[in-house]
């Protein structure tokens, strides 16, 4: 396979993890685009055989997956949520292989990171020039008249947007800091990624999602060092002020979200906002429920099992609504596969130095479960500035 084709591979399988356009999402947001694309990951198993010690671990989850629920709870069996997995699973180690052909330089990736950060800005803009002029809403997903420019971009929805693009740009950042060998300085930078960051504020502040402000914040803790305080201080009374002024709601029910989580009291959470709660408040009753004193505990309760209880204790949750992040990989499989996933994803996204990373794999994979595409888009690109600051070093 030449250096070119596995160049445009690789970006292929970024791309389309990080996009979902409207005309590719089938019933309940499939990305059929992603699933046609994911399909192609066997064949470059089979042309590069070499095995790594990260695709160990993954073989091992894969069979956990597969053997649990056929010994334990046969009963529960759902192959379209194996193979779902397994097409994620092997998509990684595909990659992983790819990466490994040293064909994709730092500088190309560095370039598709960018460029992707311009496209959900432009679609974006896009969508806003439709809203202000009454025209049909360009790659319109999840839109609700009621909160009008509350608008996806490339995504299936703006929250999704609002993770996918701070993902892309701390990520950019690190690779720009790992091509250059020194800390990317903000100062130094701007003039060079002006558009970059004007892309990435415009794009979070103004989609409309709630979730935006938090992941700025994460973003902006890459720059948090004494000599920097002032400066980020400064831009940060800006946005609040701005948000203020303008009187965004999605700011304070962030806040609110965030301020009710601390307390760990489920009906304050879901007071604050039921929207955003729905994410926090499975994985913490789920959490409580998860043992390693029973057989259940150990090898999982079967497919799908959240999905029979879930809704009767979180009111407005429909019927056979399931979640919990991690905890219902634990709960539905078994703490054996749960502890595989874990031990792999952590393995995968963190470098050295770099504790943001920690806080996108809690927030981007650990609080979500293993059939996303947003969790494989996070830990590829993670793992791929990992590869890259391993081989600068």
């Amino acid at each position: 396979m030449s250096k070119r084709f596995t160049s445009y591979l690789m970006t292929i399988i970024i791309i389309s993890l990080a996009i979902a356009p409207a005309f590719a999402l089938g019933e309940g947001n499939i990305n059929l685009l992603l699933i046609a694309i994911l399909g192609l990951s066997p064949m470059i198993i089979l042309l590069y055989r070499r095995v790594y010690y990260i695709d160990i671990l993954l073989v091992l989850f894969m069979l956990s997956i597969l053997i649990f629920p056929l010994i334990f709870h046969p009963e529960s069996m759902r192959w379209s949520t194996v193979l779902y997995s397994y097409m994620f699973t092997l998509t990684f180690i595909a990659y992983n292989k790819l990466l490994h052909k040293n064909f994709f330089s730092i500088n190309n990736y560095v370039e598709v990171l960018k460029y992707l950060i311009y496209a959900y800005f432009i679609v974006l803009l896009i969508q806003q020039f439709c809203v202000l002029n009454g025209l049909p809403i360009f790659n319109e997903s999840n839109y609700y008249p009621s909160a009008p420019w509350k608008l996806n971009s490339l995504s299936a929805e703006p929250s999704h947007s609002a993770r996918i693009v701070a993902l892309l740009m701390y990520v950019y950042i690190t690779a720009k800091e790992i091509f250059q060998n020194k800390k990317y300085n903000f100062s130094r930078e701007i003039k060079e990624d002006k558009w970059v960051w004007v892309s990435f504020l415009w794009t979070m502040l103004t989609m409309g999602s709630g979730t935006a402000f938090l992941f700025i914040a994460v973003v902006l803790l890459k720059f948090m060092r004494f000599k920097n305080i002032f400066f980020l201080s400064i831009i940060v009374i800006t946005i609040v002020i701005g948000i203020e002024m303008l009187n965004v709601n999605t700011f304070k029910r962030t806040f609110d979200v965030l301020i009710a989580t601390l307390t760990f009291d489920i009906d304050t959470i879901m007071k604050a906002d039921h929207s955003a709660s729905l994410r926090i408040v499975p994985m913490m009753i789920i959490s409580q429920m998860v043992d390693l004193t029973t057989l259940n505990g150990w090898f999982g309760h079967g497919i799908d099992f959240t999905g029979t209880f879930l809704s009767t204790l979180i009111y407005g949750l429909p019927p056979g609504s399931s979640g919990g992040g991690m905890f219902q990989l634990w709960m539905e499989y078994g703490f054996l596969s749960f502890f595989l996933f874990v031990f792999f994803s952590l393995n995968a996204v963190y470098q050295k130095n770099e504790y943001l990373s920690l806080i996108f794999w809690f927030l981007l994979v650990f609080m979500y479960g293993v059939n996303n595409q947003m969790v494989w888009l996070a830990i590829i690109l993670l793992y791929t500035n990992k590869y890259f600051y391993k081989r600068k070093n």
